[in-house]
């Protein structure tokens, strides 16, 4: 059935925008001065740096250089992870030395190849606390190169791992990121150079698309031919420093070549894309097309062909690839759930919504000859998000068929289908990936390692149709850099169009959530990717977050936007700069979380930061991180943490990065305090503390204060819950009336 108009479906709790403004205060910071230092470890240390900066030394004739410099790694111990503990104090500009990026277990550091004896001198003579601090906790200093590159790989290992392709083996290519303009030079002419004696096949990667069509066949997207994907590349490093590209390889040899360069400091297999297969049957009527009540999703799939749901189609893109080898079936059985999956499976607990299609058609059948090309992939979907504005949900329902060969990087599908996101204000709804023979970790695939995105997992329904345990079929958490995907979960066993026996994937989860993400981005009077996702995430039922189905299932009747019976939501969005703590204060706590005098009931908070991140996409993905807490005080009058503990910044560094998800941007905390007796408190308000924290900064050419970051984007859902008969959102809309309005388009608070 069709949902009912606006005007015909009033909403009495719509979610609540908070409008007040929070306090920054300056936290107190004391210098570590000599406690900094590990004294028991600093004298060995001094001989053991010593002795690998003279290895070093000896084998530099050896070590490719480029404009005189190479690069050096620096492993800490266990116990100086922490950013406070970058060894600066060692490794500093006197010593020819450059921090250029973090990696496993420490930080990889440009050195002019003339100075490593002065290194070495400053390793046996150095008095000041900053440099006794670094020897201590610096572990080994060692040469970047081959056994790096490879990362624990053979030759072997990497070549049999790539994509096949006509001209060899598809490789992503990660330039080696120097800071000094004739380091990248000559690291340009050793790729020219490659390039030219064949050792590297021309690709081209350039798509250009012919404009909009309107409901028609789009015509397939042209490739650039004027200029090669390395030639593209290059022009981006000479910028800043940071590039990647595809390379069809020719030969195991050439890529001995490629890595004995110095040129890349990180080579990534290609490996194909594909969806689930699909299967035959009869289908329901789908709805007329209803601007007003049926947001467009762009589907990023194998294309649309079914002839029942072309009038729901918005708009297609130029197609990437040829229709003879585009998985349309695939992209028909996605369309039909995002248009109305509750049509299609009415027997399970699913919202009654309808959604409009942007059909991109990016993907090819499995088991196909088309060979993928990664980077011309990306550039096709910049060039479709700058085109359809419109849809600001996308639907993508593909993983790569394996997963990264670690959990230290994140992989190019994933880190530039974040940059289009961030660059576009997209919300990226993508598929965890299938389970198959040959990943028995069932580790997830990309780009389901996209960290702007809402990874989708699967999950079972009960006898009742709603959601049950976790899925066979899906893949599961964790990301690398500790993403906690999933995100969310929901039902992967669904009929759909082609019929016969329901269908099982990852894939079939995935509209489920987007169409009701495109419903509450249409609903917001001021959304954000960011404030969509952690309204959907507050809505999920999970507690803690589960490998296998995240944080849950959006959806248990109420729509994200609305209040459901006995709740009350505030969302809003803030600018935060690192280096202040933010307050908002006197949030009045609802007399309906009183009993005898204690709070009693439940809480949940969700933040979103929008993080700086590597754009070498490894260890220390990200840059920024955010702590949060609602706190309340105590009967004693001290500050208690009702939701978050704000432990992240006091904890261990590796204990906090395992337990808590230190760095991880979403912060998601909930509390049962029903339960009992209670819990004391005085006073009458909350206040909400959020503080943003950075680290390596030196990969954004910043020297200073963290504070030159300027400020960082956060979203926030605060919900509070008393029972279903309590009156707590009247009161907290009451008392909060000059701080909050309605979050909602055309729906005004209205106090019964």
């Amino acid at each position: 059935m069709a949902p009912e108009p606006p005007s015909r479906n009033p909403l009495l709790n719509p979610v609540l925008l908070l409008k007040k403004e929070p306090v920054p205060e300056e936290p107190h910071i004391s210098g570590k001065g000599e406690d900094g230092i590990v004294a028991a470890r600093l004298q060995p240390q001094r001989r053991e740096l010593y002795r690998d900066a003279q290895e070093v030394i000896r084998a530099v004739d050896e070590t490719p250089k480029h404009g005189g410099k190479l690069h050096i790694v620096a492993k800490m111990f266990g116990d100086s992870l922490a950013p406070s503990w970058i060894p600066r104090g060692l490794f500093d500009e006197r010593s020819g030395c450059k921090f250029t990026a973090p990696i496993n277990g420490g930080y990889l550091i440009e050195v002019e190849a003339a100075k490593l004896p002065l290194l070495g001198r400053h390793i046996q003579g150095a008095t000041t606390i900053e440099a006794r601090t670094a020897i201590s906790r610096v572990r080994s200093i060692s040469t970047f190169g081959e056994e790096a590159i490879l990362r624990g790989r053979t030759i072997d290992a990497l070549w049999n791992a790539a994509d096949e392709l006509k001209e060899g083996r598809g490789f992503v290519v990660w330039l080696t990121p120097f800071r000094d303009e004739q380091a990248r030079e000559s690291v340009v002419q050793t790729l020219n150079r490659i390039e030219s004696e064949g050792h590297l096949m021309p690709t081209f990667s350039g798509v250009l698309l012919a404009g909009q069509t309107s409901g028609e066949d789009g015509l397939p997207a042209n490739v650039n031919p004027r200029q090669t994907a390395v030639s593209r590349a290059v022009r981006r490093y000479r910028n800043n420093g940071a590039a990647r590209t595809f390379a069809a390889i020719p030969s195991k040899e050439a890529l001995i070549e490629l890595i004995a360069s110095g040129s890349s400091f990180r080579i990534d297999p290609v490996r194909r894309i594909e969806v689930t297969s699909p299967g035959i049957g009869a289908q329901p009527v789908p709805p007329a097309p209803t601007l007003a009540s049926q947001p467009i999703v762009a589907v990023v799939d194998g294309g649309l062909t079914a002839n029942s749901y072309l009038p729901l189609e918005a708009w297609r893109a130029p197609s990437l690839v040829a229709a003879t080898v585009a998985d349309t079936a695939h992209g028909n059985r996605v369309a039909s759930l995002v248009v109305h999956a509750h049509a299609w499976n009415n027997q399970l607990e699913l919202p009654q919504l309808e959604c409009r299609l942007g059909t991109v058609p990016a993907v090819a059948k499995a088991g196909g000859n088309a060979g993928v090309n990664p980077d011309a992939l990306i550039d096709y979907l910049r060039q479709v998000a700058r085109l359809y504005p419109d849809a600001k949900v996308w639907n993508l329902s593909f993983n790569q068929v394996l997963p990264e060969g670690d959990l230290f990087n994140v992989s190019y599908l994933g880190h530039e289908l974040n940059a289009i996101a961030r660059e576009f204000g997209l919300l990226l709804v993508i598929s965890i990936g299938n389970r198959r023979a040959d990943n028995p970790t069932h580790q997830l695939c990309p780009p389901a390692d996209c960290d702007a995105a809402i990874v989708v997992g699967g999950r079972q329904f009960d006898n009742r149709g709603k959601p049950a345990d976790a899925c066979g079929v899906s893949l599961v958490g964790p990301g690398p850099e500790g993403m906690l995907k999933p995100d969310l979960s929901w039902f992967s066993t669904l009929n759909m169009l082609g019929g016969g026996a329901p269908q099982s994937g990852s894939s079939y989860a995935v509209p489920l959530v987007s169409s009701l993400a495109a419903h509450t981005f249409a609903n917001l009077k001021d959304p954000s990717p960011d404030l969509v996702k952690a309204l959907l995430i507050d809505r999920s039922e999970a507690d803690a977050h589960h490998p296998s189905t995240g944080w849950g299932t959006p959806y248990r009747g109420t729509m994200p936007w609305i209040c459901a019976p006995g709740t009350v939501t505030m969302a809003w969005k803030a600018g935060l700069t690192p280096g202040y703590a933010y307050f908002w204060d006197e949030i009045p706590i609802p007399p309906e979380l009183i009993k005898d005098g204690k709070l009693f009931g439940k809480a949940r908070l969700t933040a979103i930061l929008t993080p700086k991140v590597s754009e070498a996409a490894g260890t220390n993905y990200y840059a920024t991180r955010i702590q949060v807490a609602l706190q309340y005080r105590k009967a004693s009058g001290d500050i208690g943490n009702l939701l978050g503990s704000m432990k992240e910044d006091k904890a261990p560094e590796m204990d906090a990065r395992t337990e808590l998800a230190k760095w991880y941007p979403v912060r998601r905390h909930m509390r049962d305090f029903s339960k009992k007796s209670g819990i004391g408190y005085s006073g009458a308000t909350f206040r909400l503390r959020a503080q943003v924290f950075s680290r390596d900064l030196y990969q954004f050419n910043l020297t200073g204060s963290q504070r030159e970051l300027g400020e960082q984007s956060a979203a926030f859902v605060l919900t509070f819950e008393a029972g279903d008969n309590s009156s707590i959102y009247n009161s907290t809309a009451h008392r909060m009336r000059n701080f909050v309005e309605s979050a909602v388009i055309n729906q005004e608070i209205e106090i019964q």
